[in-house]
């Protein structure tokens, strides 16, 4: 799971440009695949980022992080958006004084991803799955963010999840 940071990053990522951008999702999917349009990322994003290899060489090296896989990042989109009125209503009781209309939209798409994993991929570490949705809070949204995204997906952890169908 620790591996998957960059999965998670760029499924957010397509997420973020099909919902507040409006991208068709075959569209957000082929240009993160491709890193044009709104995926490009340039040096300063590449040196910011601990998970995207900085020099052309580090994909030989011993130690380099493994290729993205792509399969896990269409799996943890689709998933997200079949299932998203479902999650959406597990995640909406728990937002104590909130609704979902009201979340910055990261915040609400972090939620969703992480919520999709802890009910839809059963060998995903619970742990994992709330600490990488904090680190991407902590990275791409408020300071008060991450806070509020872990007590959201903690209490949703401690749910029992629905029965499948």
């Amino acid at each position: 799971m620790a591996l998957e940071r960059r999965e998670h990053r760029i499924a957010l990522e397509i997420l973020y440009a099909v919902d507040i951008g409006c991208r068709p999702l075959d569209e957000a999917i082929a240009q993160a695949r491709t890193g044009v349009g709104v995926f490009a990322r340039g040096d300063t994003a590449m040196a910011e980022d601990p998970y995207e290899p900085i020099y052309p060489a580090m994909d030989r090296r011993e130690d380099a992080a493994p290729a993205t896989d792509w399969t896990l990042v269409e799996t943890l989109v689709r998933g997200c958006l079949e299932h998203r009125a479902d999650l959406e209503a597990q995640i909406a009781p728990l937002l104590e004084r909130w609704t979902l209309e009201r979340l910055a939209g990261v915040d609400r798409l972090i939620l969703l991803l992480a919520a999709w994993e802890l009910r839809y991929r059963p060998d995903a570490s619970t742990l994992a799955v709330i600490n990488h949705a904090v680190e991407l809070a902590q990275r791409l949204s408020t300071e008060r963010s991450a806070s509020f995204v872990n007590a959201i997906l903690d209490a949703l952890a401690k749910t029992r999840p629905p029965v499948a169908q």
